[in-house]
């Protein structure tokens, strides 16, 4: 869920709390509530690194500080470092149980680690704790899209949309289900309103293979991109770009984009082997040898 900075300073704005929590700080350094809401800001800033420090700050000051365990499992989570992410929800739940931010984020982070099994068991748990709450039931539809249960998906995240239409999990993963399927057209309503809903590269990743499926070369690949600014070494997202770019007639984008993705691959393994296959196929068809001599 979106972090919440609390509303002080003219009208709630970013810059008041900042320096109130900056002036709380001048009057006794050595409450840690402070450093934990300044890194609140600092992550609606997008300033991660800043975060984590000042996180790590109202730690040492209270190491049995839940929230900030929470604050900092996300900031690691937006980073990429699902296996860290982990430990510290886990930290924030074993100090306090109650944690609902912190059981919600850590089903995200394990399926991350591609650990599905145990983020299915932590959904479960969530949806028992928070009964008929539309953000579980849509993390739930998503983990059940995530498992390949795209039947269940499909009913966890209606249950979700027929009271929160907007819940960002819920149209992912009924998106997602639905492109599965084959209904890129109708997959495509849902996964835009995933990606309004600030759900990072997942979202439009799915978007762009929607895309791409219907044909909407320069779209796609906008969305490709999208997902790139987030996460610049996500491999799928760089062979969604190639095929967009390449399908628009975009050659010289479409080598560099493929090409980037599977010199990386060699070292992280992280591409599928159909989507490795396919991006080796399409790039062999844009090899000088490939096109007619002048």
């Amino acid at each position: 869920p979106e972090m919440d900075v609390p509303a002080v300073g003219r009208g709630g704005d970013l810059e008041g709390a900042a320096a109130a929590f900056r002036l709380a700080l001048e009057y006794n350094g050595r409450f840690s509530e402070p450093y934990n809401n300044l890194a609140l800001v600092a992550i609606r800033r997008g300033d991660l690194d800043e975060a984590e420090a000042l996180l790590r700050r109202a730690l040492l000051l209270n190491e049995d500080f839940a929230e900030a365990w929470t604050n900092l499992g996300y900031v690691r989570l937006r980073r990429g470092d699902a296996v860290q992410a982990v430990a510290a929800f886990e930290e924030a739940i074993a100090i306090d149980p109650g944690q609902l931010d912190a059981r919600y984020d850590l089903v995200l982070a394990l399926a991350e680690t591609g650990d599905l099994e145990e983020a299915w068991e932590h959904a479960l748990r969530l949806d028992v704790a928070t009964p008929d709450d539309p953000a579980a039931l849509g993390l739930a539809a998503w983990i059940a899209a995530r498992r390949g249960r795209f039947d269940e998906a499909l009913g966890w995240s209606t249950r979700a949309l027929a009271t929160a239409p907007t819940e960002p999990l819920a149209n992912l993963a009924a998106g997602v289900a639905l492109l599965e399927r084959g209904e890129a057209e109708a997959a495509e309503p849902f996964l835009r309103a995933a990606e309004a809903g600030d759900l990072g590269p997942a979202a439009s990743m799915s978007l762009g293979l929607a895309l791409l499926r219907l044909g909407r070369w320069s779209e796609a690949g906008g969305a490709f991109e999208a997902a790139l600014r987030d996460r610049p070494d996500l491999l799928p997202a760089l062979v969604g770009a190639g095929t967009a770019a390449a399908g628009r007639g975009d050659i010289p984008a479409a080598r560099t984009s493929l090409t980037r993705a599977l010199e990386l691959d060699t070292s992280t393994g992280a591409l599928d082997d159909a989507t490795r296959t396919a991006a080796q196929a399409l790039l062999a068809t844009m090899e000088p040898s490939s096109f007619p001599a002048p």
